[in-house]
């Protein structure tokens, strides 16, 4: 079995054939998942593998992912089907897997889901997301980054939120649809976040009125 350093140079290895302009981002994104890593007390080795191979499949084209993804066995909706870049994760994963070796399910995870989120994120998945979004060619681009950065140093499930806030207002504002998946994800990340944990559960009313017990 390989070491997770093996496994990294492994995928660096494969950007070689890929353009310049995407080797450059995932380094950008290799720099700022560590930053975090720091932070949140993650192996840098797990987190950095990760990072590398979020962006493996990027660069092929529509139709190849779509191979791609039906070889590999993946669910496809309508939305993949019209912006088939959405696949280039999950078919990462599965490459990752089954032709690199890589058995940690959590990093999986992490180029899985970095697109667009999951109900249920391990902490490498949350920092490959949030570092994908804000590394710094993208935050020159899209000003609102810089501020998600800083709070993710605080929190990463708000700042998960505010990102997640601001996809919305995009889609909304160009008329882009909502991935299901997405969607989902947004959905528990706001009920977790408005969870009044510290409160006692809501009792039906029956057994919360003591006027039943008479």
């Amino acid at each position: 079995m390989s070491t997770i350093r093996q496994q990294i140079d492994a995928v660096r290895a494969g950007y070689a054939r890929l353009p310049a302009g995407l080797l450059a981002h995932v380094e950008r994104v290799v720099a700022e998942a560590l930053d975090l890593a720091a932070r949140w007390d993650l192996d840098p080795d797990r987190v950095e593998l990760a990072a590398w191979g979020h962006d493996l499949f990027r660069a092929h084209p529509p139709a190849e992912q779509l191979r791609l993804a039906a070889e590999a066995g993946l669910p496809i909706t309508e939305t993949d089907r019209l912006e088939p870049v959405l696949l280039h994760g999950p078919i990462a994963a599965v490459v990752l897997r089954e032709r690199f070796g890589v058995t940690d399910d959590e990093a999986l995870a992490a180029v899985r889901d970095h697109t667009l989120g999951a109900a249920d994120m391990p902490l490498i998945a949350k920092v490959i997301l949030l570092a994908d979004k804000f590394e710094p060619r993208k935050r020159q681009r899209t000003p609102v980054m810089r501020e998600i950065r800083r709070l993710a140093r605080r929190d990463l499930d708000t700042a998960l939120l505010c990102w997640a806030d601001w996809k919305w207002v995009e889609e909304r504002t160009h008329g882009w649809a909502s991935h299901p998946a997405h969607w989902a994800a947004r959905v528990r990340w706001v009920a977790e976040h408005h969870a009044d944990r510290a409160l006692p559960p809501i009792l039906p009313l029956d057994e919360a009125d003591p006027a039943f017990d008479a």
